[in-house]
């Protein structure tokens, strides 16, 4: 051996895989950056939601995955018709809903004798049962950042007429993609009025 050369100490397996091969750095690495971008993407462009409950039926079921975009309402105003994940007004930090847009700001929302009217006109609701009433009879007009939600499954649906409107800050994207069952997966349409 050279004398001035540095004997290189002899690495045990679990050393060679910590320090020598990179390897488990390389991994953690990968890891986090991955966590990074799942989170970023979560919070900013999209979430899951799984339905739960009956209140969208027949439209939406109980176990159905939707993908939600939330980036689109950064950019643009929700509309009527689209399909919304919401944060419950009575317990925004921990329920969620799925509903739909029915009313917008500055708009009057009527319903009479189980037909919705805004600003009294009646709508059409084409993506509803035939024959299905919405009741009870409300009156309201909305402010400025105020929604009015209703589920598709009206007897059986708690939404504004319950629990009152929803300001756009509640609103956590729209439904735009089923990926679960794949019999019903694929782009979530809106309605036409």
């Amino acid at each position: 051996m050279d004398q001035n050369s540095t004997p290189v100490p002899k690495l045990s397996p679990a050393q060679n895989f910590f320090y020598g091969s990179g390897c488990l750095f390389e991994l953690t690495k990968w890891i986090v950056v991955l966590l990074v971008i799942g989170t970023l993407i979560h919070f900013f462009v999209g979430t899951l939601f799984i339905v739960d409950g009956l209140s969208m039926e027949p439209n939406f079921h109980s176990g159905q995955y939707i993908l939600v975009n939330r980036w689109q309402y950064n950019f643009g105003e929700p509309a009527r018709g689209d399909v919304v994940v919401l944060k419950f007004p009575g317990d925004p930090e921990h329920k969620k809903y799925i509903k739909r847009i029915i009313g917008l700001p500055g708009e009057k929302v009527q319903i009479i004798n189980g037909t919705v009217y805004i600003n009294d006109q009646k709508l059409n609701e084409k993506y509803l049962p035939n024959g299905m009433l919405t009741l009870p009879n409300v009156n309201r007009t909305l402010r400025d950042d105020d929604y009015f939600l209703l589920g598709d499954n009206r007897p059986n649906s708690s939404d504004s007429r319950t629990w009152g409107i929803s300001p756009k800050r509640y609103l956590i994207g729209r439904a735009a993609y089923t990926i679960w069952p794949l019999n019903l997966k694929g782009i979530i349409l809106q309605p036409s009025y």
